[in-house]
């Protein structure tokens, strides 16, 4: 016997959009600008990217917000530690894009814009059919199994933005859970939570 199975787009997925005060953004820009682009345009994102892992300590302290004071609006009061296992930033230039693409299997994603302007291109979520159009300052979480991807930046202006994926760790039940905590929790890592 044969089983088709089909797919349904749906808008019944939530995605949380704030504005968050009190950052550096010009800091936050000039690290990704003196950075560059270490990905050699070699992931889905075709601009000048960092490394996965770029875990400075105002980036840190951005990404320890995010996940103690915001994403509880999304995934409500639940028993669970959420780690952020990956940041990177992002500059988009003019022609700059990215392919459609998920985070999976990360439960959450999120991007910080630290600096847009009125031309910048949006965030698209295939999925969903949904465009988010950014201003400077503001924070998305959205479920990592979304297909997101930003069409050519067409504006002369710079979009910066800081990224980055989160787990939830707790509940583990494999025997060797005291080495497998110890290796997330590298002082590299941001963890909230605990």
């Amino acid at each position: 016997m044969k089983l088709e199975l089909s797919y349904t787009k749906s808008a019944l997925t939530s995605i949380y959009v704030t504005s968050l005060k009190g950052y550096d953004n010009d800091a936050f820009a000039k690290k990704v600008l003196e950075i560059g682009d270490q990905q050699n345009r070699s992931t889905n994102v075709k601009a000048d990217m960092t490394e996965w892992q770029s875990f400075f300590p105002d980036w840190k302290e951005l990404s320890r917000d995010i996940v103690s004071n915001h994403l509880i609006e999304l995934v409500g009061n639940i028993e669970a530690t959420w780690i952020v296992h990956s940041l990177w930033g992002v500059n988009y230039r003019k022609g700059d894009y990215t392919i459609f693409h998920d985070h999976s299997p990360s439960t959450f994603s999120f991007c910080y814009y630290v600096k847009v302007d009125k031309g910048s291109s949006p965030l698209v979520f295939s999925d969903i059919d949904y465009k988010y159009f950014p201003e400077e300052s503001n924070l998305i979480i959205f479920p990592s199994h979304l297909k997101h991807g930003v069409p050519s930046h067409l504006s002369d202006g710079e979009r910066i933005v800081i990224s980055g994926n989160i787990n939830a760790i707790s509940g583990l039940t494999s025997i060797d859970e005291e080495t497998f905590r110890e290796e997330l929790l590298e002082d590299r890592k941001v963890v909230c939570g605990e």
